[in-house]
């Protein structure tokens, strides 16, 4: 087992609300790594503690052996640990390439045509190739979703952490994405990702952790997680979609 990230008994607090509760985990380089959980669960406060958005109130982050907690995001960011967000953020009135190319050229030392180059690489690899001269403000919430993925792949993460990429998606646009998200693996990209249907997890992850009120509830391969009795208890039964 070679870990990339390693989380020790991590807690966030917000007020009188503990938000992420004593959670530990490793992410091992390489895999595709699923978080599930309810809604309120912690599942993106937890995302947002290793990129940096928010300061633990206890425990430890360590990225390649690197205690990152205190760091600011754009460094995290740096790197190689990146996320994308639930709700699509990106520059409406520009270009689907220009959205892209913002954070290509942001990087140090990088030629024009260099950019311009990955630009078409990473717009191929997502499938908005098509779309590249579309403004962003015009594309479909799936496209804005995959869109999402190529400005992050633009920071040439080595960690890709995806907020629920396959919310709002149609089973053949979830099918899509995840043959987008192994093409990425395949480049050499760590995937963690959050997502509510279960059914679509387990077609394409190979461990999952579950989350509920901030702590980890259990962990293990999806046939595993969807036998335990108390993820059923907990979530199955209720919010997650069995697909």
């Amino acid at each position: 087992m070679n870990p990339i990230i390693k989380v020790s008994s991590l807690t966030k607090r917000f007020g009188g609300v503990t938000a992420v509760s004593n959670f530990s985990f490793e992410l091992i380089r390489g895999e595709k790594l699923g978080l599930i959980g309810p809604n309120g669960a912690g599942k993106t406060t937890l995302f947002n503690l290793l990129t940096g958005a928010y300061r633990p109130d206890a425990g430890k982050i360590e990225f390649e052996g690197i205690n990152i907690v205190g760091l600011p995001p754009h460094k995290i960011c740096r790197l190689g640990l990146v996320k994308t967000h639930q709700t699509p953020q990106h520059f409406w009135t520009l270009t689907v390439r220009e959205n892209l190319m913002v954070p290509l050229l942001s990087s140090r030392n990088v030629k024009h045509r260099d950019a311009e180059e990955e630009c078409s690489k990473i717009l191929k690899l997502v499938g908005l190739d098509y779309r590249k001269n579309v403004p962003a403000n015009a594309l479909l919430p799936t496209e804005l979703r995959r869109l999402e993925v190529a400005r992050a792949l633009a920071t040439k993460p080595k960690v890709l952490l995806l907020d629920e990429p396959f919310a709002g998606t149609r089973e053949k646009e979830a099918e899509e994405l995840i043959r987008i998200i192994d093409e990425i693996r395949k480049m050499g990209v760590t995937i963690m990702l959050i997502e509510h249907r279960v059914g679509v997890v387990a077609k394409m992850i190979e461990r999952l952790i579950v989350m509920h009120k901030g702590e980890k509830l259990a962990e293990g391969t999806p046939q595993e997680i969807l036998k335990s009795k108390a993820v059923v208890e907990a979530y199955l039964g209720g919010e997650a979609e069995h697909e």
